[in-house]
């Protein structure tokens, strides 16, 4: 199966090696990034990095972010990235994209789970990897990206968020709770479907409880609401995204968690091309 409207498609000639497809990617890539900056269209762990930050032309460090939270906490030093197969992939370029601003990044993301709530049998495991997570990388920002499990009643869902931002506050972190895009939610998630509704909204109510603790940015500015259409940048199972989709969404959380913390994150043409973009995360979706 093959993937299916993507923004900015990488092109493919019969004549094409790998350099030419490599730059050719890259070239799409940096593509779907100019639109998105100029508004049109929609577990690794690294070590700290040294570079500056980029200058911002645009004043976007300034400008409101697109959900709630103080904006008073300082540039974090050290991110954790949560979530589940979808904060995977997005996990790749987010982790080169805040490298390039200063910022190491450790992924605990999970295929098949990553969600703090929802099937016992999966949430039991995200918050044991958390508390090791915790202890033994001791970071300064935990963002959590709404997962496909995060399923229960409003209610539950609220205390679900909340216990992490408790959670995380006593490890001295700040939470940033992310919603996830759109996705498919027939066939296995067809009867969660109102679950997956009602998450964003508790996630951002357990936010607004705990401002000075957590924030809530909400990503529907970028991916919309319909998972089949092309601003969504779905991947071929309307679920996952591919290299120009993830890359997509690491300009926009760089640039979202700037607004919080006081930073202007680096340009893209610093971190949009790199080795990431050939990970087997991408080529498993049959990714272009």
């Amino acid at each position: 199966m093959n993937p299916t409207e993507h923004l900015v498609p990488a092109p493919r000639t019969a004549r094409s090696g790998p350099r030419r497809a490599t730059a050719l990617c890259a070239a799409a890539l940096l593509g779907a990034l100019a639109l998105t900056a100029c508004g049109n269209g929609s577990g690794s762990t690294t070590d700290a990095a040294t570079g500056a930050d980029a200058a911002q032309q645009d004043g976007s460090a300034s400008a409101p972010a697109t959900g709630t939270g103080t904006g008073t906490q300082k540039k974090p030093a050290k991110l954790l990235w949560m979530g589940d197969s979808i904060a995977v992939g997005e996990a790749l370029p987010v982790t080169a994209a805040l490298k390039s601003s200063g910022i190491a990044v450790t992924s605990m993301a999970s295929d098949g789970g990553g969600g703090v709530l929802g099937p016992s049998e999966l949430s039991a495991s995200t918050w044991k990897t958390l508390a090791d997570q915790l202890k033994s990388q001791r970071p300064d920002t935990v963002a959590y990206q709404i997962t496909t499990y995060d399923w229960g009643s409003p209610q539950e869902q609220r205390q679900g968020y909340e216990k992490l931002i408790t959670t995380v506050k006593a490890a001295g972190a700040h939470l940033v709770l992310v919603t996830a895009p759109p996705f498919d939610t027939s066939g296995f998630y067809a009867d969660h479907k109102a679950d997956i509704a009602s998450a964003p909204a508790a996630a951002k109510a357990a936010a607004a409880a705990h401002p000075a603790d957590a924030s809530f940015l909400d990503a529907s500015a970028l991916w919309g609401a319909d998972a089949t259409a092309p601003q969504a940048q779905r991947s071929a199972d309307r679920t996952h995204s591919c290299q120009q989709g993830t890359a997509k969404f690491a300009q926009w959380f760089s640039t979202e968690l700037g607004k919080l913390t006081g930073f202007s994150p680096a340009d893209p043409k610093g971190w949009a091309n790199g080795e990431w973009t050939k990970s087997d995360v991408f080529s498993k979706l049959n990714c272009s």
